[in-house]
């Protein structure tokens, strides 16, 4: 090869080298930004508020999220950014930088860019997942004995489904309980309706559960007497309460204890009963050898003949003179009287709560806010059970109580073997049922956990009745789940030895 060719040759392969260079250059810096692609890195976060409302930041999750107690609907949420990336993007499509609305029912990805640079964030809203109850009044609420009529009611689901809407009155409601300072409150619908999936009826309670600092105690109960067998148990979810357009907290929507095919299922004739020493009832009278309580809850006084009235108390005086007679007691007479099922099956619910109100709280006066029921020329049924927001699941209350002095006619019963078998058959028969409530108990703290939350900062509790009321939520939990078992297992233990 002459040095022609070579230098020729020499020429070429520089000449390649210097356009391989030139286009490799053009294909980084020449490309047009709109071809160029994000990568991702560190973006500072941004200040974000939805509705005015300042969000605060999860660095770990890197969540922007609120809770709105009360908020149903998240479809139009304003966000507000204070962000210096030139580029926002809400789950693929871009936003104003500064602020948009967005529908929050489920949680949106922010993608912010910067200098072709971009970090995800996320974006969230939800509500504390009960029902929310918005009612509105005329005037304020300031009586138990009044109806105040022309209120509205309107339930919303959590996703903002409306469940029931309409007129109704509203009046305060119960003893002790109207003097504290979250009020309970009782519903009479102008019609009545279905509610919550709960069966149609005017009548409903709205309870406060003020005193009780897991909130659960009413409704655990009432888990109990489903798992009992009590023909009916009060039905009842929790829900938020908006009253007048103010947060009021949680409550416990459930219906009112009343004579209904869906409710206590008496027959034309039958009575609903109550013992109860604030004896507050027109019907109502003191039985001569137990000194209990007797009020007629229904019918009312309009309804109730005289002569009816009379013969319910002869047939209570009769039915006390057997049970204080040793040998008809042995010779199970009260079973004329007395539905042996139901009365175990109440006792049985009594005991596992360790019930004050039952167990001769006031030892001079007797129980309280104990409901039974009388069939036309029938027995007596126990139940249903109401009524448990303090001095229960008390932890250390293992005594088998039902011996003790005015515990209604449980004394008397229980000196009978006849019935004390069946009570430890039917425990038997129950007591892996009743055991599951410590689960439920625990399901339940999750499902209202939030809600507690906001419930417990506008309500704290002030009165010590209970001993968890200066306790977090979760210990307070713990100690209600531990005292059931406690007495679960005690009675296991020891019923057998009655």
């Amino acid at each position: 090869m002459n040095c022609q060719s070579i230098f020729r040759n020499a020429a070429t392969l520089f000449l390649a080298a210097v356009l391989f260079s030139f286009t490799a250059g053009c294909d980084k810096v020449g490309k047009p930004e709109e071809e160029r692609v994000p990568v991702p890195g560190n973006v500072p976060a941004p200040t974000v508020s939805f509705d005015g409302k300042n969000i605060d930041f999860d660095k770990n999750s890197e969540t922007f999220s609120a809770v709105y107690p009360t908020r149903t609907d998240f479809s139009a949420v304003l966000v507000k950014l204070g962000t210096k990336a030139g580029r926002v993007l809400l789950d693929g499509k871009e936003v104003d930088p500064e602020g948009f609305t967005a529908d929050l029912s489920r949680p949106k990805t922010l993608r912010l860019i910067s200098d072709w640079i971009y970090h995800d964030f996320t974006l969230g809203a939800s509500n504390t997942g009960l029902p929310v109850v918005r009612i509105k009044t005329l005037a304020p609420i300031d009586s138990k004995e009044v109806w105040q009529e022309g209120a509205t009611l309107r339930i919303e689901l959590p996703d903002g489904t409306v469940d029931y809407e309409g007129t109704m009155s509203i009046r305060g409601r119960g003893n002790s309980t109207w003097g504290y300072p979250k009020k309970p409150y009782a519903i009479k619908l102008d019609e009545k309706a279905e509610i919550l999936s709960m069966p149609s009826h005017k009548r409903w309670v709205l309870l406060a559960n003020w005193k009780d600092r897991t909130l659960m105690r009413n409704d655990a109960t009432f888990w109990l007497s489903r798992h009992s067998g009590l023909p009916y148990t009060v039905r009842g979810q929790y829900v938020e309460v908006v009253l007048n357009g103010k947060h009021a907290g949680n409550y416990y929507l459930c219906e009112q204890i009343k004579i209904n095919k869906n409710r206590v299922n008496v027959a034309d004739g039958g009575l609903l009963l109550e013992l109860d020493t604030y004896f507050d009832e027109v019907n109502r009278f003191k039985s001569e050898d137990f000194q209990l309580p007797w009020m007629v809850k229904e019918p009312d006084e309009e309804e109730l003949t005289p002569e009816a009235f009379a013969e319910f108390q002869q047939w209570i005086a009769d039915l006390e003179k057997l049970l204080k007679d040793p040998e008809r007691v042995q010779a199970h007479e009260y079973e004329q009287y007395i539905d042996v099922d139901t009365a175990i099956d109440f006792l049985l619910v009594q005991e596992l709560t360790g019930n004050n109100d039952f167990f001769n709280y006031w030892p001079e006066t007797g129980p309280h806010s104990v409901y039974l029921y009388k069939q036309p020329g029938g027995k007596l049924y126990t139940g249903p059970v109401w009524d448990f927001d303090f001095h229960t699941f008390i932890p250390d209350r293992t005594k088998f109580w039902a011996g003790a002095d005015k515990t209604m006619y449980y004394p008397a019963l229980l000196k009978d073997p006849k019935f004390r078998a069946r009570l430890v058959e039917r425990w038997d028969a129950q007591k892996d049922s009743f055991k599951q409530l410590a689960d439920y108990i625990d399901e339940t703290a999750e499902r209202i956990r939030v809600s507690e939350g906001y419930n417990q900062e506008l309500w704290p509790i002030t009165n010590r009745e209970n001993g968890d009321e200066e306790m977090t939520f979760q210990k307070a939990v713990d100690r209600m789940r531990k005292a059931f078992l406690d007495k679960w297992n005690w009675m296991d233990t020891n019923i057998r030895k009655l």
